[in-house]
C-alpha cells in the first residue's frame, strides 16, 4: 500500500487462529517511508507519516478480521445443519464506513440446495444493509463532532480523522445525527413506560394530560393547602441554619427538585413553522442531577414522571417545583397527585417580569427603578401583602394604569409560590431556575442559536439528547447496548425517608 505522500506499508499475514473467546493474528510489517530533511518540521513530519501508516494498517486489519469471520459463521452454519446441503456461489464484496476510512470486506454467498435460495449469511447475521454499512464508531464520531461544529466543519473533522476526503456527504451526517436522536429519544421512551409497567399506580398520580402551551390569557394557580407548603422560606416554615455566602446552592432537604423550560429556534422554511420549542427539565436530589430533553411537553412529563416514580409517589420525598411559571408547567405541577408538593416562582424570572411592567407603567426609569427598588425589596423578604400595597398607594403617579394593573394581577395570581427568598438563599437553597436555563445553553442555544441557523425538529431535538445523554454520563453505555440504564438511583432514594 503506498499513499500519496510516499508513505509504502507491505502487511505480510499469517493465518488467522479464531477460538470461541479470541482471534488471533501473526503479521509482519514493512514499512518505508521518505526520508525528511533535518530541520525543525522534522516530528511533524514524521508524526503525519506514521499516522498515515496506522490507517491503513487499521484497514487492513479491519477487512482481514472481518473476512475471517464470515467464513466462521459459514462454518458454523454448515456445521449446525448437517442435513441441509449449501454451497458457495463466490463472494459479494461490502463496503464499510469505518471511523479510519473505507474498507471493502469480500463476504461469501451460499446457494440453499434444499430450495434454491441465495443468500449472503453475514448481511441478515449482522443486520447490515446492501450497499454500504456506516460503522456505530464513524456514526459516534459524527454525533461528537456535530455537538461542537456545524455540519460543513463536522464533515471536514471526520474526514480529516479518517485521512480520506469525500468518506460521507452532508447530507449523510445530518441523516445520521437525525437516526441517533430519533433511536436515543426511543429508547428514553422505553425506559420510562418499563418504569410505569413495574409501577402501574405511578402512572395515574404522574402523568397528567397537558394541553400545549398556547398565548391565552393564563388562569390564576390555586391557593396550595398547609401540608403543601413545607419547604424553607413559607410562611411558618422553620427558618434553616444560614450558609457561608460562596457555598453552592443544595435542594431542600428530602426533597426532589424540578425545573423544567422550553427553548425556541428559527425552523427551517420546509417545515412550515416559524419557530421550534423543545423542551427540557433538570431533575436534583442530594448530589444527583439528571438531564432530560423533548419535542413535546407531554413527552417530556412522561420522562420526568418515570425518575419520580421511584421517589415522591410513596410520599418518601417532597417535590420541589422551580420554574418560570409557564402555563403548561403549572397545569402539570397542579394535576400531579403527590403527597407533598410545592412550586416556587423563579427569583430571576419575578424580577424581570416586575420591572418589564413597571417600565410600561412608571414615568421614566428614574422613576421605574424607584418603585421596583422598593416592590422587590419587599418580595425579596416574602412580604408580597407590603409589595402590592406599594403598588396601590402609588397608582397615581403612573403613566399607564393598565400597565400597572397587569403588574399586580401577576402577583396576585402568583401569591402561594413566592417564599422569603432571602431566607432561602440565607440557608443555602435554590432560589432559581438557573440549572435548566444552564442546560438549555449546553444542549439548544450554544450550537443552534447562531446566526443564519434554522432547523427541522427532529434535527434540534436529536442534538439536544445528544447531550443529554452525554451529561447524564449515559452516552457510552448506550452505544455499546443501544438502550438506555436503568437509574441506577432508585434504591438511594426509596431507601431514605
Amino acid at each position: 500500500m503506498r499513499t500519496q505522500n510516499g508513505v509504502q506499508v507491505t502487511v505480510t499475514l499469517g493465518e488467522i487462529k479464531a477460538t470461541e473467546e479470541r482471534l488471533v493474528l501473526q503479521a509482519g510489517i514493512e514499512v518505508c517511508l521518505p526520508t525528511p530533511q533535518q530541520d525543525e518540521h522534522l516530528p511533524q513530519e514524521v508524526e503525519q507519516q506514521v499516522e498515515q501508516v496506522g490507517q491503513q494498517l487499521k484497514r487492513r486489519l479491519y477487512q482481514e478480521f472481518m473476512e475471517k469471520l464470515d467464513a466462521e459463521l459459514i462454518l458454523a452454519q454448515h456445521l449446525g445443519n448437517q442435513a441441509e446441503r449449501i454451497a458457495c456461489r463466490g463472494k459479494r464484496s461490502m463496503t464499510f464506513k469505518t471511523i479510519f476510512g473505507t474498507v471493502k470486506v469480500k463476504r461469501r454467498r451460499m446457494e440453499h440446495q434444499r430450495d434454491g435460495l441465495v443468500e449472503v449469511p453475514a448481511a441478515r447475521v449482522w443486520q447490515t444493509p446492501r450497499q454500504v454499512t456506516l460503522t456505530q464508531g464513524l456514526k459516534a464520531a459524527v454525533c461528537d463532532a456535530m455537538l461542537r461544529e456545524p455540519s460543513r466543519k463536522s464533515l471536514r473533522e471526520i474526514e480529516v480523522r479518517a485521512g480520506e476526503p469525500g468518506l460521507l456527504g452532508r447530507v449523510t451526517i445530518l441523516d445520521v445525527v437525525h437516526q441517533e436522536g430519533q433511536a436515543l429519544r426511543k429508547a428514553a421512551k422505553a425506559r420510562a413506560e418499563q418504569v410505569f409497567q413495574e409501577q402501574p399506580q405511578a402512572a395515574e398520580a404522574l402523568l397528567p394530560a397537558v394541553e400545549e402551551p398556547s398565548d391565552e390569557p393564563a388562569p390564576a394557580w390555586p391557593e396550595p393547602s398547609a401540608e403543601d407548603l413545607p419547604l424553607q422560606g413559607f410562611p411558618g416554615a422553620t427558618p434553616g441554619e444560614a450558609v457561608v455566602e460562596d457555598q453552592p446552592r443544595q435542594v431542600d432537604p428530602q426533597t426532589v427538585m424540578v425545573q423544567a423550560d422550553e427553548v425556541v429556534v428559527h425552523a427551517q422554511p420546509s417545515t412550515g413553522m416559524k419557530q421550534i420549542k423543545v423542551y427540557t427539565a433538570v431533575v436534583r436530589a442530594q448530589e444527583q442531577t439528571w438531564y432530560f430533553v423533548a419535542e413535546a411537553a407531554q413527552t417530556l412529563i412522561h420522562q420526568v414522571g418515570a425518575l419520580l416514580a421511584w421517589s415522591v409517589i410513596a410520599g418518601r420525598w417532597r417535590l420541589l417545583f422551580l420554574n418560570d411559571g409557564a402555563r403548561w408547567i403549572r397545569d402539570w405541577f397542579d394535576r400531579l397527585r403527590v403527597p407533598h408538593k410545592t412550586m416556587i416562582l423563579c427569583w430571576y424570572h419575578l424580577a424581570h417580569r416586575v420591572r418589564d411592567g413597571l417600565s410600561m407603567a412608571c414615568r421614566g426609569r428614574k422613576h421605574r427603578d424607584e418603585v421596583a427598588e422598593e416592590v422587590l425589596g419587599h418580595l425579596w423578604e416574602g412580604r408580597v401583602a407590603e409589595a402590592l400595597a406599594v403598588l396601590g398607594r402609588r397608582r397615581g403617579e403612573m403613566r399607564c394604569v393598565v400597565a400597572l394593573r397587569q403588574v399586580v394581577e401577576y402577583l396576585e395570581h402568583r401569591r402561594p409560590f413566592l417564599p422569603d427568598y432571602a431566607a432561602r438563599r440565607a440557608a443555602g437553597l435554590w432560589i432559581a431556575s438557573t440549572r435548566v436555563e444552564k442546560f438549555n445553553d449546553w444542549s439548544v442555544t450554544q450550537r443552534c442559536k447562531h446566526r443564519g441557523m434554522d432547523w427541522t425538529r427532529d434535527g434540534v431535538v436529536a442534538l439536544a439528547a445528544l447531550e443529554a445523554a452525554r451529561r447524564n454520563n449515559e452516552l457510552t453505555y448506550w452505544r455499546q447496548h443501544r438502550a438506555l440504564p436503568a437509574w441506577l438511583t432508585t434504591a438511594p432514594l426509596c431507601g431514605a425517608a
